[in-house]
């Protein structure tokens, strides 16, 4: 191959753009221990790509983390969350922590572990 023309390594800089249509981010919120489970299909449910399916596949019976679903697919973890959007817009996935869950710890309680922490010390 020429020196300047397009090698297998400069490829890798491409496919995640072509993965995701061009698109960097969701319109979904999803944090790294944002955990995800698949629903069952509906009639009618287009085919995903295979990264898509990748990850149906590893949701399938059991909750991931979008953290460990980029681990997984080997995949960096923005295209994941936007591979996960559509899943989610089509309601092939679902979440399986509660929207709020984990966003704002419960001071209280943490003020509580706290206090037992000093005591026992």
């Amino acid at each position: 191959m020429e020196a300047g023309g397009w090698a297998d390594s400069s490829l890798a800089d491409v496919r995640p753009y072509t993965i995701t249509g061009g698109r960097t981010h969701s319109h979904h919120t999803l944090q790294l221990t944002t955990c995800l489970i698949t629903r069952p299909a509906a009639p009618g449910t287009a085919h995903p790509s295979p990264e898509a399916e990748a990850l149906l596949l590893h949701c399938s019976g059991v909750p991931r983390s979008v953290a460990e679903l980029a681990a997984r697919t080997h995949q960096p973890v923005q295209v994941v969350k936007v591979l996960i959007g559509d899943l989610l817009d089509c309601d092939a996935l679902a979440r399986a922590n509660p929207v709020g869950a984990g966003a704002d710890p419960d001071v209280h309680l943490l003020e509580a572990l706290l206090h037992g922490l000093r005591t026992r010390l």
